[in-house]
């Protein structure tokens, strides 16, 4: 049975990399055991690892456990106290866990329909994702291997999120201390998409134009949910409401041309393209980096930042 059942059953993947000797969990770890459709108590809360716990793990081939998602606030406290900075667990096992732990409560929040938690979800994420990329350079190619690459709503924004603060990490465009800022921002970008029915998103058929002034809506809708709040800031609105954008004036929702669009949502255009085309779809398969690559070149400087395409594509298109 697929993780993605076991998530739907209300478990949360827990990265058995991530698991550190002797510190408490504080909360119960559940297996999932081979042709068995559900998961099965593990370990009980506050009962510590010992290292011969996780080599039997690796050598048995348990790459994840699982935890209850009522459990993952406790989950990404034990993440912040011992594993995101933790520079001697790997940087992609860091990366995943911090997905995974966001996943759940910004669903959450989703289905909560509560602005404020989304927000306060996507600052903390931005916080954790910042700070480890400001601490080592992540390459492209390993960067590409830890996400996920379907469609869901959560998948593309933390792709996307990531992305941005790799690119502009490499550009040297964006001091470290905003990095955080621009992590939430670029996960927030498709707030506005939340309005749009499921039916419509997920279409696999050409749409209406009544449906496509639905999607054609969503970065305004988004702007204005978002645009009274405090705690957000001009360039990460911008992030929200110009990524569809385009610099010749093509794009949406306004039209706008050139240096009018803000340089962290020329950043979000590029790779908000980069990775709906790269990704599975309903109805289609991804399509290849190196088509996806030329594709951006090929409008680069005029839809897209030259500067960004050529720094993405430069890098990316390594991986084929």
């Amino acid at each position: 049975m697929p993780t993605a059942s076991l998530r739907s059953r209300g478990y949360l993947p827990v990265a058995t990399a991530s698991l550190v000797p002797a510190a408490v969990l504080d909360c119960e770890l559940y297996i999932q055991r081979p042709g068995r459709p559900y998961a099965e108590l593990y370990r009980g809360a506050s009962y510590p690892f010992e290292d011969a716990d996780l080599d039997r793990l690796r050598s048995d081939g348990v790459d994840h456990l699982y935890v209850r998602s009522e459990d993952a606030e406790a989950y990404r406290g034990y993440l912040c106290q011992h594993v995101l900075h933790d520079r001697s667990i790997p940087q992609q096992t860091r990366m995943r866990a911090l997905r995974e732990v966001t996943r759940v409560t910004f669903q959450d929040a989703l289905d909560a329909n509560d602005c404020g938690q989304m927000v306060g979800v996507a600052t903390a994420f931005g916080d954790d994702l910042a700070a480890m990329v400001s601490e080592q350079s992540i390459a492209f190619r390993e960067l590409f291997s830890t996400l996920e690459h379907d469609y869901y709503t959560f998948t593309h924004v933390c792709n996307v999120s990531m992305y941005c603060v790799v690119l502009a990490h490499r550009l040297g465009i964006c001091a470290a201390d905003a990095l955080p800022e621009l992590a939430t921002g670029a996960l927030l970008h498709d707030i506005g998409k939340r309005h749009i029915p499921q039916h419509v998103l997920n279409k696999p058929g050409k749409l209406t134009d009544d449906e496509w002034e639905l999607v054609r809506e969503h970065p305004a809708s988004g702007f204005r949910e978002l645009s009274g709040r405090a705690d957000l800031s001009w360039p990460q609105l911008m992030m929200v409401y110009q990524h569809h954008e385009r610099l010749d004036g093509s794009g949406y929702p306004a039209g706008i041309v050139g240096d009018e669009m803000h340089l962290w949502a020329r950043l979000c255009a590029v790779v908000d393209v980069f990775d709906a085309l790269t990704c599975h779809r309903p109805y289609r398969r991804p399509v290849p980096v190196s088509e996806v690559c030329e594709y951006l070149n090929k409008y680069a400087g005029l839809w897209f930042d030259a500067e960004a395409v050529t720094c993405w594509t430069s890098h990316v298109g390594k991986l084929g």
